[in-house]
């Protein structure tokens, strides 16, 4: 009984530890569970151009701002002869001597991470408090008591009171918009009122990154709080933008860019879209994030390591397979992960040439391996004789199929020979003990079953959900172990112990 409870709770903690991470991975860092699933991923360039003064020159950008939907993932900058490096959420380039007309560029490649369509700015949401004073604060209180009072929210309100500011050009509106250039400009102005209203609003500066554009300029935005949710607001047209397409490059009252022994700096933008698998992408932004699951994984490894556990990451699907086959439905194979082997051997080779090519050497091997058996040469000796002969029947087969244009057989050599050559000596002594039947009976089910290994190792599907989600591997070994704690009938044996039942 103790046993029981000891193996439910162990198969329990492996299955939950799995899924419970590969939700986790889904739901919070975004992997899909869909492995033709596509990103669009911007690239954003941004040039600085300034007038060097013939000194030290320091140049400092703000960095865009990462919000829940969108993401910086990359950054690459183009700056000979400067040094550069991120601190404090500004990339800044120093140079010790520089002259004359300069360029800098610097780019990073932007995705979206869910598909919502509300957003939330990365940091906090910084206020200001409005100033108006005398006349202006006049004017300020009649147009917000004035305008449609019957309203209910707060975007609504905002709408109404950017469209009295902007749109009507007279009385109090065009004496606050006289004062705007005081105030930083129209935008500014448009805050500082919404926020004289009781609106929590925040000036934002920034791209939309929905199409492919060029030499853009930085437009300023204002983003309101409406009840838990933030929303964009065009000053000049006094309607809602898609905050979740909108780049942040700017919060408050933040510097795009400052120059340090230069003049005359101007700065341009332009982007380019460009659509990429998704894991490619989140496994980027997870890095960046120095997620744990993503950076402490094999993603963190080399590309070709990377490559080699991908395919090692199959193994444990294949002895699932076996597991089940054996124990479930009570097929016998040559060997206990055979099958997995040949499977893989089947990867290179392509399911039916690869079955082909196992049928033909095997066979032949089989007959070289029954004289030996005359020859009552000792274990080693007559392994290695196999092995050499397996060798042969390679050579002869490559050869032949290159002269007959059957360029398939090349492929012989992907079979291990030393396997190749144990398998051909196991199944001559099944051969010699229990008779051709139980050969052809095993031979058979390893075949079948590295078949059914070799399409579900092929599958697109298992492929990515080995790949991108490794830990639900511990769900396949709760499988195994429950599966190891059956001891009745397998399917094969229903139909032996018919008459058993019958009677």
């Amino acid at each position: 009984m103790k046993n029981n409870i000891q193996l439910a709770l162990i198969v329990l903690l492996l299955a939950s530890a799995g899924f419970g991470a590969a939700i986790y991975k889904n739901q919070m860092l975004g992997f899909s569970f869909i492995p033709e699933k596509k990103d669009t991923v911007w690239t954003i360039e941004t040039k600085i151009t300034f007038k060097a003064d013939g000194g030290p020159v320091s140049v400092s950008l703000n960095l865009p701002s990462n919000s829940k939907e969108l993401c910086a993932v990359s950054v690459s900058n183009i700056s000979p002869g400067y040094e550069s490096r991120i601190k404090n959420g500004r990339f800044t380039w120093k140079k010790d001597n520089a002259k004359g007309l300069q360029e800098i560029f610097y780019s990073t490649k932007v995705f979206r991470k869910n598909r919502s369509d509300s957003t939330t700015l990365a940091g906090p949401f910084k206020t200001v408090e409005p100033l108006f004073e005398g006349a202006l604060k006049a004017a300020a209180t009649n147009i917000t008591k004035t305008t449609a009072p019957g309203l209910t929210t707060a975007t609504e309100s905002a709408v109404a009171l950017l469209k009295k500011l902007t749109h009507n050009n007279g009385g109090e509106a065009a004496l606050l918009m006289a004062n705007a250039k005081d105030r930083g400009g129209a935008v500014y102005l448009a805050r500082d009122l919404l926020l004289f209203s009781g609106i929590q609003a925040q000036v934002v500066k920034g791209l939309f990154i929905d199409s492919d554009r060029h030499n853009k300029k930085l437009d300023g935005y204002i983003v309101i709080m409406d009840r838990d949710n933030q929303v964009l607001l065009n000053p000049r047209t006094s309607t809602p933008e898609k905050l979740d397409i909108f780049l942040i490059w700017q919060q408050g009252d933040e510097s795009l860019l400052e120059v340090t022994g230069g003049s005359g700096s101007e700065i341009s933008f332009s982007t380019l879209a460009e659509i990429v698998p998704s894991r490619k992408s989140i496994i980027a932004n997870a890095k960046r994030e120095k997620a744990m699951l993503v950076d402490f994984s094999i993603y963190s490894l080399p590309v070709s390591a990377q490559n080699t556990f991908k395919l090692l990451l199959l193994i444990p699907i294949g002895a699932f397979i076996i597991v089940v086959l054996r124990n479930l439905v009570g097929i016998t194979t040559t060997g206990t992960f055979m099958p997995v082997l040949i499977a893989l051997v089947f990867l290179h080779t392509k399911l039916l040439p690869g079955v082909t090519l196992f049928v033909i050497v095997v066979s032949l091997g089989l007959v070289v391996r029954s004289y030996l058996s005359h020859l009552n040469l000792l274990l080693v000796p007559r392994i290695s004789a196999v092995l050499v002969f397996v060798i042969i029947i390679y050579v002869a087969i490559s050869v032949i199929s290159i002269k007959t244009g059957f360029k398939q057989g090349l492929q012989v050599t992907f079979f291990p020979m030393i396997i190749i050559s144990w398998t051909i000596e196991r199944m001559s002594i099944i051969w010699e003990e229990e008779g051709p039947r139980d050969v052809f009976i095993q031979s058979g089910g390893t075949l079948f079953a590295a078949t059914i290994i070799c399409m579900a190792m092929e599958n697109k599907y298992i492929g990515h959900l080995t790949y991108s989600f490794p830990e639900l591997l511990l769900v396949v070994l709760a499988v195994i172990i429950l599966i190891g704690s059956y001891s009745g009938f397998r399917l094969t044996e229903l139909r032996r112990f018919e008459p058993m039942i019958r009677k």
